[in-house]
């Protein structure tokens, strides 16, 4: 091979090289600014609000209120409560389809209570569709679906977690 063949492939590879760099680089440092949100997103999910907000939806919501007037029909704290929960999973339902955060992280926190919470507030998010005739909480309801076929259990059994239980 001539020389400056050589160099001219040796040139193009380097070029190569630093494309490939460039985009992890890039990606990288997408994901270090979104890490603030994620953070976030688990911190509120802590919150005594938030549990206040769970705990209303699992133990009243349903036996307290009709959806016949969607969400923002609902009177307080009910209203509030369903906000909090539903933008939230929302909110990293949002994250997951952007490919901002790995699916298995949310899925793999939240899994469990993702169905549960969806089959108690999904008359009143449909509901609340209907009377604004724009869709609600749909990245919250694809990440049910996404927690149905990925189911939580199985997903942290592939991370390895390790159960105390013998």
């Amino acid at each position: 091979m001539d020389i400056p063949l050589a160099l001219s492939i040796a040139g193009a590879l380097a070029a190569v090289a630093a494309v490939v760099i460039s985009i992890r680089q890039a990606r990288a440092s997408a994901r270090q600014a979104l890490m603030p949100v994620v953070l976030g997103t688990f911190q509120e999910a802590r919150s005594p609000e938030w549990f206040e907000a769970r705990d209303y939806i699992f133990e009243r919501l349903a036996a307290e209120h009709s959806p016949e007037r969607g969400i923002s029909g609902l009177p307080e704290p009910a209203r509030t409560a369903v906000r909090k929960v539903g933008f939230l999973f929302d909110n990293a339902g949002l994250l997951i389809v952007h490919k901002a955060v790995p699916e298995e992280l949310i899925l793999s926190f939240f899994g469990e209570s993702l169905p549960k919470f969806w089959q108690i507030m999904e008359p009143f998010v449909r509901r609340e569709s209907e009377i604004r005739q724009v869709k609600t909480m749909v990245f919250f309801e694809h990440l049910v679906a996404r927690s149905r076929m990925r189911p939580a259990g199985d997903l942290r059994r592939r991370l390895g977690l390790l159960s105390a239980d013998p």
